[in-house]
């Protein structure tokens, strides 16, 4: 045999990828990758809606403190978060319902999302004094 023949067939012999395994293997690769694109998109959208929530809570007690340190009156009180969501604070006397008419009141405060059947974002008692 000459040197000519002799390196194709050792070059046979070599083991190595076909064109089709690459192929299959670069497909795995890039749905591999999509699938994490897609994984990162959707936690960094849902860390983003927590960042929203928390912003509203933190201005849903602000609301509500405020409303307390003014002194609270029954009734419904609307305005919007700096979302521009509506949101509607209702305070109402619980210890009546309670069976204690003659004492202070105590408010139940109520800060929903939208109209009063809306979603409630903060919710606490607050006791009232002798004047309100």
């Amino acid at each position: 045999m000459s040197a000519r023949t002799e390196g194709r067939e050792s070059r046979k012999d070599q083991e190595g990828f076909t064109l089709v395994e690459v192929l299959v293997a670069f497909a795995l690769v890039a749905l591999g990758l999509v699938l994490a694109i897609q994984v990162g998109g959707s936690t960094g959208a849902g860390l983003g809606r927590v960042a929203a929530a928390e912003i509203v809570t933190d201005e849903a007690e602000g609301i509500v403190a405020l409303r307390t340190a003014a002194g609270l009156r029954a009734g419904l009180e609307r305005g919007t978060f700096s979302n521009g969501e509506p949101w509607t604070l209702s305070v109402t006397d619980v210890g009546p319902g309670l069976g204690w008419p003659r004492l202070p009141p105590l408010w139940r405060v109520r800060l929903t999302r939208g109209g009063p059947d809306g979603r409630a974002v903060y919710v606490t008692l607050v006791a009232g004094g002798y004047g309100g």
